[in-house]
């Protein structure tokens, strides 16, 4: 059981019996604000996680057993200032205490938001805004630096200027801002992009072309990715902005040599999915996910630029990393019919690749047998209804955090132990992880 003891605004006397209690009988004390007064009145052990950012609060709270016991001590009053413990899976008891919106001499209409969902742009209220360590840098981004800010930072209230502050562990107060003569950030990034391609921009942007872009394109969708698969809000949109770049880069470098514009970028897109969704914006019915796929696919072939395939394979990107390739060119293939109808032959490949790569002998031949293996192997993952990327991803996070732990755990340099010995840590990871 975790009890969440807040601390409050003041000193130990404010805080409730109870919550005095448990603090001065705790055998295993947590807390977030070793800073706070009250610990200047109580003389116990604390292990410190101030400087721990949000999730790895998360992810240490959930990895406790059912059987331990903790008491975690926190600025404030815990429902109301500490939102993030509501993604907390163990069982919390909470002790409340005053508030430390109570230190705020708050504004007639306010919203509390937390700093994912903060949007600038907002006009309609004053915004409340938590930040937690690590974060401030975060919300500084997404305001102009002359902006005036009220705080309580610590227990310590003020006024500052964004661009001339910083804050550890507290609350800002952001008044709505008057955007309503600006353009849209879009507009925005355009004349950015465009200043930055004038003659006297910068050197590397302007020299950049369709061709010395397309590494930029492909990075960028892979970090996307990987934001996406942190479940990080503030990360996805840093990552969306890297790719949107992208578009917009190639975009005015087309404006520049007359090719199309931004406009009409997103123009061709929305007219494409109007036409390709009649089931919404006709009176085509279509009332499963099949059978959308199925008419995607019949209006795709009729579209201009499409006309010319002539094989059921033709449109498999050449560039696309190879298990995706393979799963493409599987689907087209099966939906012409080339497949088989059950799993249990797709099972017999495999088995039949693997003994013709076992049996191969030059290094032309195993190359060989290990692309049919592969290939195999993708076609079983289809079967499977399993994304082979994503499956091996996720194989490849698991071998990185098992092989750091090792580095971790191990009392001498990796080079200088033996195979058998980093097993002994490396099975010690795998419990870990169940």
């Amino acid at each position: 059981m975790i009890k969440v003891v807040g601390l409050g605004t003041g000193r130990l006397d404010d805080l409730s019996k109870k919550a005095v209690s448990i603090l001065k009988e705790a055998e295993h004390i947590v807390t977030t604000a070793s800073w706070h007064p009250v610990f200047s009145d109580l003389k116990v052990n604390l292990e410190v996680w101030d400087s721990l950012s949000l999730s790895q609060r998360i992810e240490r709270l959930n990895r406790l057993g059912k059987d331990e016991e903790l008491v975690l001590a926190v600025l404030g009053d815990p429902l109301l200032d500490q939102a993030y413990l509501k993604k907390v899976e163990n069982d919390l008891e909470f002790f409340s205490a005053s508030s430390l919106l109570s230190k705020l001499e708050l504004p007639p209409l306010w919203e509390h938001v937390d700093l994912e969902s903060y949007n600038s742009r907002d006009l309609k209220t004053d915004k409340v805004i938590r930040v937690h360590f690590g974060q401030w840098q975060r919300l500084q981004e997404l305001l102009p630096k002359d902006t005036k800010i009220t705080y309580v930072d610590c227990l310590k209230k003020g006024q500052a200027l964004v661009g001339k502050f910083s804050i550890d562990n507290g609350y800002v107060i952001v008044p709505k801002l008057d955007v309503s003569k600006e353009g849209s950030s879009l507009e925005e990034l355009l004349k950015t992009m465009k200043r930055l391609r004038a003659p006297d921009g910068c050197p590397w942007d302007k020299i950049q072309t369709f061709e010395s872009l397309k590494p930029y394109l492909v990075e960028e969708a892979y970090e996307l990715w990987d934001a996406v698969d942190s479940g990080d809000a503030y990360l996805i949109t840093e990552e969306l902005g890297d790719v949107l770049l992208q578009v917009v880069f190639y975009a005015t470098i087309a404006e520049e040599n007359g090719l199309f514009d931004l406009e009409k970028v997103a123009s061709r897109v929305n007219e494409k999915l109007v036409h390709r969704h009649p089931h919404v914006f006709d009176d085509v019915i279509a009332d499963t996910p099949e059978k959308v796929m199925v008419n995607w696919d019949l209006i795709k072939k009729s579209e201009k630029g499409k006309e010319s395939r002539v094989s059921a394979l033709d449109g498999v990107p050449k560039h696309l990393p190879g298990l995706q390739k393979a799963a493409k060119v599987q689907k087209k293939a099966a939906k012409v019919g080339f497949d088989w109808d059950e799993i249990e032959p797709v099972w017999q490949k495999v088995q039949e690749e693997l003994e013709e790569l076992s049996e191969a002998k030059t290094q032309e031949d195993k190359e060989e047998e290990l692309g049919d293996l592969l290939f195999a192997i993708v076609n079983l993952a289809r079967f499977l209804k399993i994304d082979p990327e994503v499956a091996l991803t996720g194989t490849i996070s698991k071998f990185q955090k098992r092989f750091r732990y090792i580095e971790t755990h191990s009392k001498e340099p990796l080079e200088e132990m033996s195979l058998a010995e980093m097993d002994v840590f490396w099975e010690a990871a795998k419990k870990e992880d169940k």
